[in-house]
């Protein structure tokens, strides 16, 4: 247990700063970036499956969108949550090799800023957030490695976190305006918006878990080597 806390300590101190002060303007930037990660998913992955985007949007009071054309309805919808939830499990999987850790967040900063760019209107609050908070990843990550972990550290719990915060607020509040709600007009069946959501809840659970054991075995393994003579 104590070797446990000891390798979780950071990303506990995350979540209980991020838990404590949710509702508070500090962590107000750092929601909407979650905001901003969740729109890039959705981006991303109907690049990936052969699609284009046309725009993509993240406002100040969370809301955001992404229009695209073409590409796999289903894995664009599920990106959004399941891929957020993927990101900040793998941000904290790779806290055991910090180099890469690095790399991974310098590479989120140059993808932020990339789709900012290319996707955004300019002359816009989400433009000038996007471009700045991918600038500030990839200056991070380059120049500053100790800070790098905390940063890594702090997004991947908020990642974690804020999905979960997702599945709860929209399917409490407009399950049908959800992408869970949209997968399931675009299959035509609505009554599936509430299985589709609980389904990609059970796998971003899986991942957060699945990252946190991957880790703690590692330092077990490694503890254990250093003890044998």
């Amino acid at each position: 247990m104590r070797q446990t806390f000891k390798q979780f300590w950071p990303h506990l101190l995350s979540a209980g700063i991020a838990l404590g002060a949710w509702d508070t303007p500090i962590i107000k930037p750092f929601r909407v970036f979650m905001v901003l990660v969740h729109e890039m998913g959705h981006a991303g992955s109907a690049i990936l499956t052969g699609g284009e985007v046309t725009e993509m949007r993240t406002h100040w009071n969370e809301s955001g969108h992404t229009l695209t054309r073409g590409g796999i309805t289903t894995v664009i919808s599920s990106a959004g949550y399941v891929g957020s939830a993927f990101l900040g499990a793998f941000l904290i999987y790779m806290g055991s090799w910090p180099v890469w850790q690095r790399v991974l967040l310098g590479g989120v900063g140059v993808f932020t800023f990339h789709m900012s760019v290319l996707y955004t209107p300019t002359q816009t609050f989400d433009f000038a957030f996007g471009v700045l908070c991918g600038a500030a990843l990839l200056l991070i990550a380059i120049r500053f490695r100790r800070f790098a972990f905390a940063v890594a550290t702090w997004l991947g719990v908020m990642l974690c976190l804020y999905s979960l915060y997702d599945f709860r607020t929209d399917l409490w509040t407009d399950p049908g305006g959800t992408d869970a709600g949209i997968l399931a007009g675009y299959w035509g069946l609505l009554s599936l918006a509430y299985p589709i959501a609980f389904l990609w809840s059970a796998a971003s659970l899986f991942l957060m878990f699945w990252a946190l054991r991957s880790v703690d075995q590692r330092s077990r393994r490694v503890g254990a080597g250093r003890q044998t003579p």
